[in-house]
């Protein structure tokens, strides 16, 4: 399988093509995986976006075709996680003073709503991870090529060579990190103020034992 040197994995399924735009700090370690979709339906958008300078952006992107390209060394962090949701109040989870915080802010008066769930997310950021979500600072993100169907409140159906691939893909890192699959996998969607609908197709494939 894939070698890792230096940030980059050289394997036949992977092109690699990183820009600097969408590097950031140094990725110290590895604890989780997100799952993205770009909302766009060809690689070629996000790479021209990057090449751009566009500053947010995953360490992979993974075309329709099943072409895997490494677009940011995992050696950097990348800013693709964003605004955190507050897992123990997801998971009706939270010690009874962490709750209390959490919905002090939540219900902050004076405040937009974009301003107070960003103060969760800082808040959430000073966790250690699992207590919290995945955050830019120990994840790798991967991108999966397709738009959001708004009539619907979904994703494109991935295809079949980008679920194989996928796949293939996450297993790869979770093995080089030492991560497990049903533990430190995650859609986008789950953890962060985005789409809910965002990586929920594919993570659903990892688990289907496909």
């Amino acid at each position: 399988m894939g070698k890792f040197e230096n940030g980059l994995i050289a394997d036949k399924n992977i092109e690699v093509k990183t820009f600097p735009s969408i590097e950031h700090d140094a990725l110290k370690k590895v604890t989780s995986i997100v799952l993205h979709r770009t909302d766009s339906s060809t690689a070629s958008s996000s790479l021209n976006a990057y090449k751009a300078g566009q500053k947010t952006g995953a360490h992979f992107l993974i075309d329709k075709s099943g072409k895997i390209y490494q677009t940011a060394s995992l050696l950097k962090t990348c800013w693709h996680v964003g605004i955190l949701q507050p897992r123990c109040l997801n998971e009706n989870s939270c010690a009874p003073d962490d709750l209390k915080t959490i919905n002090a802010m939540l219900h902050e008066r004076g405040m937009s709503f974009g301003r107070r769930a960003t103060n969760v997310s800082d808040s959430e950021n000073r966790k250690a991870y699992p207590l919290r979500y995945p955050s830019n600072s120990d994840s790798i993100g991967i991108e999966v090529v397709g738009l959001f169907l708004t009539g619907n409140q979904v994703y494109e159906t991935p295809t079949s060579a980008q679920l194989y691939q996928t796949k293939w893909l996450t297993q790869l890192l979770v093995t080089e990190y030492g991560l497990k699959l049903n533990a430190d996998v995650y859609s986008h969607g789950a953890i962060a103020r985005k789409q809910p609908a965002e990586g929920a197709q594919l993570l659903k494939y990892l688990f289907s034992g496909a």
